[in-house]
């Protein structure tokens, strides 16, 4: 009878040291490991499953309709280097306008267009085989792929677009047209600031947010660049919308990352 709690309370001090080893090695996973498949999956989530790798993709030149004549065109790399997931590496490139303005990595099969306007404006969009070539002005018909567009010298194009993320912009906006922002930022929206210039947002379903476009049946993956006027060089805003069905969710994250990079404060 004398042994019996001192057996139990052998056991027990084991099961505890059991358990308090369970929480420190997830206490570890958390902090250093790979995210759980919950938090990679959850709706709103920026998080990557698998490992990161460095990858040289391939360029792929998209068909461009040239809005003012160019003098001369520099030539596009072969390759570009991109950080992405190791698992989707093999299938991707990096889809380019024939100025070289704006590049997208997407899907190597994807198909391509792209319009170099006036002014400098420029806007590239990807998508999947299967969905009908987007016309011109109208990208909010794009119900699955990535858009990107920069607004070149077009200062009111720039205050247009960033016055929906950016207070500065909006100020400005007000102060420069004597009304408020049009594209005021949605309440649903979820934006998260990259840096001093740069947001990344997510619009949900239904949400006509930053995102263009976005307010679809699938959630808009996407990020903006906004660089206010400094001398005589005119703001400038940058815009990337990658709206495609929950499961491709990791391929939004990773080309709306792999656009900021390039886009240092």
């Amino acid at each position: 009878m004398t042994r019996t709690p001192s057996r139990l309370t052998k056991r027990w001090a084991t099961c505890i040291v059991v358990v308090l080893s369970v929480a420190s090695a997830a206490s570890v996973a958390v902090l250093f490991g790979e995210p759980s498949s919950s938090a990679v999956h959850r709706p709103g989530s920026w998080a990557v499953q698998g490992p990161l790798m460095t990858a040289n993709l391939p360029v792929t030149l998209c068909p461009t309709h040239l809005g003012a004549p160019v003098s001369g065109r520099a030539g596009l790399p072969a390759f570009r280097l991109a950080v992405v997931s190791r698992r989707l590496e093999p299938s991707l490139a990096t889809f380019t306008d024939a100025l070289g303005t704006l590049d997208v990595v997407a899907p190597a099969t994807w198909q391509c267009t792209a319009l170099d306007g006036v002014a400098g404006l420029s806007t590239l969009v990807v998508y999947p085989p299967g969905q009908p070539r987007p016309p011109w002005g109208d990208v909010a018909v794009v119900h699955h792929g990535i858009v990107a567009s920069q607004t070149g010298g077009c200062g009111g194009c720039s205050l247009e677009t960033a016055c929906s993320l950016f207070a500065a912009a909006r100020h400005r906006y007000l102060a420069t047209y004597g009304i408020t922002c049009q594209h005021a930022e949605a309440h649903e929206e979820l934006v998260s600031r990259a840096s001093r210039s740069r947001t990344k947002f997510i619009d949900p379903p239904g949400v006509f947010g930053a995102g263009r476009p976005s307010g679809g049946s699938d959630a808009a993956y996407g990020a903006m660049v906004w660089r206010p006027r400094r001398g005589l060089r005119e703001p400038r805003a940058w815009l990337i919308t990658c709206t495609l069905p929950s499961r491709d969710r990791q391929l939004c994250v990773l080309s709306v990352d792999s656009f900021l990079s390039r886009h240092h404060d």
